[in-house]
């Protein structure tokens, strides 16, 4: 049996939670914390047109293709690698693209996809001409072989590294490949080094020798083996003749050369000629390899700026590359944050523990925020990089938009009207609020807005979308919307959803979060449970097969509704069992904490079970009375503070894609004040179960020891309550003084 911490023990972190909630004695004053450095890349930008094929053809040979028609994804080079850097990310740092966009009708559809994944392309420019492609035959087992087009990505004007100095102002590091002019490189590389900013090169695209000029400016050479081989002209088929080969590349001024090797690996030769290696991590089976290497060079990119060993670099760049071959597509298998830390690190461990040489990364990792009482997303503290949380919080915040009717005797004038464009002004208010979820049809159709106007609107308050939620109107769904006896409604109610779905797409929101509030029944014998869930089933699998690309559908389960006393789809265990069933990657859940409390369940529990199981796609924060007659939209943790915590440090632990909705209904609260404590609640958990975190609370789950958590909990408040007496008690000693 483990041994118990006993009281003492716990009692003794007293002092290093005093230190956490200490300020600085540096200055009277804080200094602004430093934006974190960003990513540049500059490069590429492709439409993928990919064709099945069973083998290539030989010299004067045509071949069928294995699929009737074409795939198309965004791709090139630079704009796979700019995606994997922003999703992997995950808002912790700007990542800028520098490219060259082209005049047809591809290009607009490209820049969409790439500034819905969070890339900023305010720096590239556009040309006569048409966008680049990348033609790419695609065999079984993954192996991509492909042709580039240069098309819009040959037409950067020649520029000296004196005109390019402003793109390394705030950059952590750059990210090069060999699918734009030489001169490109050159001049980015150049001005990188003058900067003092680490510059990586992807050697893939053009087939020529590295200028000798170019090689020299470079921190990192990231070829494959194939391209090794290309680029030396020696075998690379053993790990002796390619380490001779990245041996003749550093004879020619080469400082560290990053050699990926498919399944065996890649390895990392450093300057003083020390390697390291690291084997390949497997997600599945391999579908396509086309944006491995790419996601491989980001994932690297990400971790060397956050400042993580070099040897940490490598597997988290291992682990993104093993995801995204086990995907079809370029950017589309491209992967996140939270799925590449668990692949690399295991669940629940943000970072390896592995030392090794730390990354020099230019800017440097940026340091890890205090947070103690400034409520910050951020966590700091001692204990071990891997109990620790994510550095910065990587959610933004959405709120309920109906509620911006309560109240308006307090609503200004610049708030406009009691209308959905009226509450939507309104919630610009709220400081912290950057999202806005929209129902569909209430605040789209039914209202005579179409995806432009409700867009404009969006835009003029500083909001983005972050979902449509599908609303079934009673009078066509009251016996069920997907669980329908009647076919043709069923088909009404996936039509309507692929509605929200285009909807979505078009409002540059990512997902579709459907409210079955129908689906149910309040009698026994009232109706047949497994045809009821068949159906159900095969209704979401034609919605998840209709839905545009890139939008991802959530189903929030609410086990009990006046609407229908027992639901179809009773829990979240139940609903975790219709998501395995439907069997759709873009299909996942939406869990609302009051939902869960009324369902007897621990909001924690279930966040960890569905965001174990890779399907948590939406979180909606709220807190009930959990009683009869007392429904949920509470303020968040008003009520049910201590499962409010718990879940906050399962969402740092898992660090699930997503966003937080605050559903709550603050009837005789101001909706603006409400939100803004809703989230100011939040980020005040956050930074709290980040203390806690370094302080050791995990462990006490190890043993299943509840008083060894609660003693830490304890503390953590006995800490914070001495140190706001210390800081009252100084400025009463102050005030005397003076």
């Amino acid at each position: 049996m483990a041994p118990r911490r006993s009281a003492d023990s716990v009692w003794a972190l007293v002092a290093a939670l005093l230190l956490l909630a200490q300020p600085s004695c540096a200055s009277a004053t804080a200094a602004p914390a430093a934006a974190p450095p960003a990513i540049l890349v500059v490069g590429s930008l492709n439409l993928d047109i990919i064709v099945h094929v069973d083998r290539l053809p030989a010299q004067d040979e045509t071949i069928m293709s294995s699929k009737p028609t074409a795939d198309m994804a965004v791709g090139g080079k630079g704009a796979n690698q700019a995606v994997a850097a922003a999703r992997l990310a995950a808002g912790t740092r700007p990542v800028r693209f520098v490219t060259r966009f082209g005049n047809d009708s591809h290009a607009a559809m490209m820049e969409a996809e790439l500034v819905r994944n969070g890339v900023d392309v305010s720096g590239s420019g556009r040309a006569a001409m048409p966008s680049g492609q990348g033609l790419v035959l695609l065999q079984p087992g993954g192996a991509a072989t492909s042709i580039v087009l240069w098309g819009a990505n040959t037409a950067f004007a020649k520029e000296s590294a004196a005109d390019l100095a402003h793109l390394m102002v705030g950059t952590g590091a750059v990210l090069l490949q060999r699918e734009v002019p030489e001169h490109v490189n050159e001049a980015v590389a150049a001005a990188a080094a003058a900067a003092g900013v680490p510059v990586l090169l992807d050697v893939g695209g053009e087939d020529r020798p590295l200028p000798s000029s170019l090689i020299k400016k470079l921190d990192y050479i990231c070829p494959n083996e194939s391209e090794l081989a290309r680029l030396t002209g020696l075998p690379t088929d053993t790990e002796e003749q390619v380490l001779a080969a990245v041996a003749a590349l550093r004879s020619q001024g080469a400082r560290s050369v990053l050699v990926t090797l498919g399944p065996r690996g890649a390895l990392l030769v450093q300057p003083d000629g020390s390697v390291l290696r690291q084997p390949a991590l497997e997600a599945g089976p391999v579908v396509d390899a086309t944006a491995a290497g790419d996601a491989f060079r980001a994932a690297f990119a990400v971790a060397l700026v956050e400042g993580r060993p070099l040897q940490e670099c490598l597997r988290f760049a291992s682990a993104a590359g093993g995801i995204a071959v086990s995907r079809m597509g370029a950017v589309p298998s491209l992967p996140r944050r939270h799925e590449t830390e668990q692949l690399a690190f295991g669940s629940g461990s943000g970072s390896s523990t592995a030392g090794g040489p730390k990354a020099a990364a230019g800017s440097g990792a940026d340091a890890a925020a205090a947070g103690g009482a400034s409520g910050t997303c951020s966590a700091s503290g001692s204990g071990t990089a891997g109990s620790l949380p994510p550095v910065e919080c990587p959610y933004q915040f959405a709120s309920r938009l109906n509620s911006m009717q309560a109240r308006r005797e307090l609503a200004g004038r610049a708030d406009g009207g009691n209308n959905v464009l009226g509450w939507i002004k309104r919630q610009s208010r709220v400081r912290g609020l950057s999202l806005v979820d929209v129902n569909h049809p209430q605040h789209t159709t039914a209202v005579g807005l179409t995806p432009q106007k409700l867009a404009a609107a969006l835009s003029s308050a500083g909001l983005s979308a972050g979902a449509v939620c599908l609303r079934f109107p009673a009078e066509e769904y009251s016996l069920g919307a997907f669980s329908n006896p009647d076919a043709a409604v069923r088909a009404k109610a996936v039509q309507l959803s692929v509605e929200g779905c285009r909807w979505a797409a078009q409002l540059g929101a990512r997902e579709v979060i459907l409210w079955a509030q129908f689906d149910g029944y309040d009698y026994s014998f009232q109706v047949d449970y497994l045809a009821a869930w068949e159906r159900t089933v095969q209704s979401l699998r034609q919605l998840a097969d209709a839905c545009p690309p890139g939008i991802r559908i959530s189903l929030e389960p609410k086990p009990t509704d006046e609407s229908t006393r027992l639901a179809i789809v009773p829990s979240t265990a139940a609903a975790l069992l219709l998501a395995k069933e439907v069997d759709r990657p873009n299909f996942g859940l939406t869990l609302d904490m009051g939902h869960m409390l009324l369902a007897g369940e621990n909001p924690a529990q279930s966040v960890a079970l569905v965001g174990a199981a890779g399907k948590l796609f939406g979180l909606q924060l709220n807190d009930a009375h959990v009683r009869l007659g007392a429904e949920d939209g509470l303020a968040f943790a008003s009520v049910s503070s201590s499962y409010a915590l718990e879940l906050v440090r399962w969402l740092q632990r898992l660090k699930p894609d997503l966003h937080i909705f605050f559903d709550t209904f603050p009837k005789k609260e101001d909706p603006v004040r409400e939100a803004e404590h809703n989230i100011r609640t939040f980020k005040r958990l956050w930074a709290k179960a980040a203390r806690l975190a370094a302080a050791g609370l995990d462990g006490f789950a190890a043993t299943h020891d509840a008083m060894g958590a609660l003693e830490l909990l304890a503390a953590h408040e006995q800490a914070a309550e001495d140190a706001a007496a210390a800081a009252a008690g100084g400025v009463t000693n102050a005030t005397a003084a003076a």
